[in-house]
């Protein structure tokens, strides 16, 4: 890998050319578990979303001019499937009563697990919804970090809900946090995810975020993230890649097919950095962009990192608030230090604004752990492997 850095900054999108790809929201903070290195505050709140704010929430979105392509609605935010079907059949059909919806949203949850039941699938084939687990690898592992609030594992129950998903019939992915703990066990969670027949899993570190202001994982343990990524790579390919990994799958197609993940007007399509490309929408309307991990958010530097309520207005009328032209003059800054700084730059757009805040301090800023260990990383991995495998370097990117 070349150490040069790319040649230009990029060029910041403008309003007409900015539109929604996943918008977030937060049925409830609640969550019927306790994992210990949860960033969500208010996991314990059973608050539920009125549906006129749901209702407001998407006719925001759809006035507002965002909406092009079909957009993710991300079911997220404390433990979504804590919310009864019988709430998301009504939201369902408030959503469907706006014109395209039906074409324009893909609905989609991310859950724990725990909570799926015949009923659950029926409602998720009924209505085409995608769905992920988050499962951290056999139960030794998991439980390790994913406990109830007594202090007892949560890997049976989730692997009970995978299991109800493949009788049901449905696809499904997982998320695994890794933690310094995980690091030890390379051999034993890849085999656990390829033996599970899913569609695939992306790992996620340990991260300083939120209400989660310490990591498992400090400087001195990056050599091991590596370590534990190039076993994983090494196992998959030995046995002909049966297990999708997203980080690994990421950097290739951003290698050998970069147009694949270009914004109309040729930049990275980075949803974190660019203004308004995620919209996250809590319980009682209030609503942010950027990294979604931002939402509800205590900080000392900015004003705020909640820039408008639904009731009150959209999202281009929040635009003009002096709390949002703070958090993206110095998101822009930062992504111009990355673009000036790092040869993984045009992979990923820049890093997340959520880990620079909480790893560097502030948005103005460059390189997180992250972005080495998620992103450099498995490029690094990805690279060697092209090189060894088509006799091309680096710089010889198209003709492999």
């Amino acid at each position: 890998m070349t150490s040069s850095p790319v040649s230009a900054p990029p060029a910041q999108p403008t309003m007409e050319q900015l539109f929604l790809g996943v918008l977030v929201i937060q049925p409830s903070p609640f969550c019927n578990i306790n994992c210990d290195y949860c960033y969500l505050p208010h996991r314990t709140s059973t608050r539920r979303m009125e549906f006129p704010v749901l209702e407001k929430t998407m006719s925001r979105v759809f006035e507002s001019g965002l909406v092009g392509p079909p957009f993710v609605l991300l079911w997220h935010a404390g433990e979504p499937l804590a919310v009864p079907v019988s709430w998301y059949e009504e939201a369902f059909e408030i959503i469907n009563r706006f014109p395209g919806a039906k074409e324009k949203v893909l609905h989609t949850f991310q859950s724990n697990g725990t909570l799926l039941n015949d009923q659950w699938c029926e409602f998720i084939k009924k209505h085409n919804v995608g769905i992920g687990l988050s499962i951290d690898g056999p139960e030794f592992i998991h439980d390790f970090h994913r406990k109830t609030r007594k202090g007892e594992g949560t890997h049976a129950k989730a692997m009970r809900g995978a299991e109800t998903l493949k009788k049901a019939g449905i696809d499904f992915g997982v998320v695994s946090v890794i933690s310094d703990y995980s690091l030890n066990y390379p051999d034993e969670i890849y085999e656990f995810f390829r033996d599970m027949e899913i569609d695939g899993v992306g790992f996620n570190i340990e991260e300083v975020e939120g209400v989660n202001a310490e990591s498992s994982l400090d400087q001195a343990e990056e050599d091991r993230v590596f370590q534990f990524l190039q076993r994983v790579f090494e196992r998959n390919k030995a046995d002909g890649f049966p297990l999708h990994i997203r980080e690994f799958e990421n950097a290739r197609e951003n290698i050998l097919a970069p147009q694949a993940n270009q914004a109309p007007d040729g930049r990275y399509y980075n949803l974190e950095v660019d203004p308004l490309a995620m919209l996250n929408v809590d319980c009682f309307g209030n609503f942010s962009t950027f990294s979604p991990e931002l939402l509800g958010q205590v900080t000392d530097k900015y004003e705020t990192f909640t820039f408008g309520n639904v009731a009150k207005q959209g999202p281009f009328e929040a635009t003009d608030s002096e709390a949002f032209q703070k958090v993206l003059a110095d998101i822009e800054s930062g992504n111009r230090k990355c673009a000036e700084s790092c040869p993984y730059w045009e992979y990923c757009g820049g890093a997340s604004p959520s880990n620079k805040y909480y790893e560097n301090g502030t948005f103005d800023s460059a390189e997180t752990r992250h972005c080495r260990c998620m992103v450099q990383m498995p490029m690094q991995i990805v690279l060697s492997d092209l090189e060894e495998r088509f006799g091309v370097t680096y710089g010889d990117r198209d003709a492999a």
